[in-house]
């Protein structure tokens, strides 16, 4: 009888465990038990290059430990490596939103582990964004992440300046541009090329050609780097030299450059280079032929 009346639950406790029931357990930054030893094992393959088996485990970690910021935000990174950018946009917002809740809950608490990767999230998130069509998004991710950062940090400067750059912003561009140059100074990098052109759209001409040769010296044969080479020397006024240049492009290469879809999505040149461009595929014939084969691997900004 005893027994019996001892199970009914009270009011009060119904209302306690329905309490308990809604709140959230607390977000993790450290794994712990089952969750660690998983997660450790995804570090490992996705050290080793193993994706897809570092794939399976971060998502077992995420339904484990959906709190735990750092499954989902490795298993956007094997999406990332997969091609996969909606997923990986997706579960990149989870982690940064756990991490940004996490840093809430550390101001109102003492004592709590913070999430200190925020701007490394939103880098991250704002990278994805970037070559997902996706340049306002990224533009507002990487301005954070740069805030957040309070220093220069010459990766978040280059995706930043080329979110800048996406968006119209060339003047602040050219700034972001250059400060990821000067940190990166000894060794010439792909993103240079986006300074240079950055630097014409602004009437730089002297500036983008500095760059432009130096470019040309370290990615000679890059299709792109040619074309946009050619375009710097036409404005200089040396249109043989242009022309001698662009046609260095292999035949099928080269009449992609007076494709609009391929300049305006695949290369994504700013518009005075454009201009100029079409100025020289007119020069040389191409402006009436028709663009052969894919397009897709014709960048040197996403080689």
């Amino acid at each position: 009888m005893g027994l019996a009346a001892s199970s009914i639950p009270t009011a009060a406790l119904a209302e306690d465990a329905a309490v308990s029931a809604a709140t959230p357990s607390p977000v993790q930054v450290v794994a712990i038990g089952d969750t660690k030893k998983l997660f450790n094992e995804g570090r490992a393959l996705e050290a080793q290059g193993n994706i897809l088996a570092a794939q399976r485990l971060y998502i077992k970690v995420t339904k484990i430990s959906p709190r735990f910021i750092y499954g989902w935000a490795n298993l956007s990174n094997t999406l990332v490596a997969q091609g996969q950018l909606n997923d990986a946009d997706q579960t990149y917002t989870k982690a940064i939103n756990l991490c940004e809740e996490n840093l809430k809950e550390a101001q109102e608490s003492f004592g709590i582990k913070r999430c200190d990767d925020l701007y490394l999230l939103l880098l991250n998130r704002g990278s994805v964004r970037l070559n997902n069509g996706m340049s306002k998004e990224a533009l507002t991710d990487l301005q954070k992440a740069n805030t957040l950062r309070a220093r220069p940090d010459a990766v978040i400067l280059q995706n930043l300046a080329r979110a800048q750059e996406l968006n119209s912003f060339y003047a602040q561009s050219d700034k972001s541009y250059t400060t990821a140059i000067s940190m990166t100074a000894n060794e010439v990098n792909p993103f240079w090329l986006r300074s240079s052109m950055v630097k014409y759209q602004l009437n730089d001409i002297n500036g983008a050609m500095d760059l432009m040769k130096r470019v040309e010296n370290r990615f000679p044969e890059a299709p792109e780097v040619r074309a946009a080479y050619a375009v710097l020397l036409l404005a200089k006024g040396d249109e043989d030299a242009a022309r001698k240049k662009f046609l260095e492009i292999p035949d099928r290469q080269r009449v992609k450059y007076a494709d609009g879809e391929f300049l305006e999505k695949v290369v994504a040149w700013p518009s005075a280079m454009k201009e100029g461009l079409s100025t020289l595929t007119k020069a040389v014939g191409d402006s009436s032929k028709e663009a052969i084969g894919d397009s897709s691997q014709e960048s040197l900004n996403q080689q």
